[in-house]
């Protein structure tokens, strides 16, 4: 029992010994730590909204006035605005087998890669320079796997989308933008 005592007294000794000019010091860098804080939300907020408006100047704005006045590039304010075509796509698992068959079926099944993937413990070096028939009369069960890379579906839907082929859009997970471009001349 005097033990609880004992801790009782000593944080209160402890606790007397705290001037209060370091507990008004305390209390103005934890105020001057929320007002920071509070600062940096609201200039991430602003940076947000900034990045926003830049979005569509760049894809909306900008791109619709050039398509009015007929031009695709244009020096203005010692800078030179140009369209360029941005493209993202990726495809979905759900359309995967779909998408492959589309590229299959129309001849362009070239940009499909085709991954042999197995694992090899300590010191199976050698098997693994091995090709992939040699590995499963070896008793590996190599996982297979399809896909195209990023980069190449990128420019494999840029390239269709700018030669006015046909293209599912959707199917590739696609999306293609009109943006401005500005550089200093």
């Amino acid at each position: 029992m005097t033990d609880i005592f004992d801790d009782i007294f000593s944080e209160a000794d402890a606790l007397s010994n705290v001037g209060t000019q370091e507990t008004k010091n305390l209390s103005d860098l934890v105020r001057k730590l929320r007002t920071v804080d509070s600062d940096i939300d609201k200039a991430e907020q602003a940076l947000k909204g900034l990045k926003q408006e830049r979005q569509k100047l760049t894809t909306e704005l900008i791109p619709g006035v050039m398509d009015e006045m007929g031009v695709d590039r244009l020096d203005v304010d010692g800078v030179t605005v140009t369209r360029k075509l941005i493209v993202s796509a990726s495809i979905s698992d759900e359309k995967r087998e779909q998408a492959f068959g589309w590229l299959r079926d129309n001849g362009l099944d070239d940009i499909i890669k085709n991954d042999v993937v197995v694992s090899f413990g300590r010191g199976e070096d050698n098997a693994a320079k091995n090709a992939v028939g040699i590995l499963r009369e070896q008793g590996f069960d190599p996982d297979v796997k399809t896909h195209i890379h990023p980069m190449t579906l990128k420019a494999f839907v840029k390239e269709r989308v700018e030669d006015g082929k046909p293209i599912d859009l959707d199917l590739f997970g696609a999306y293609v933008v009109n943006a401005a471009e500005i550089r200093r001349k």
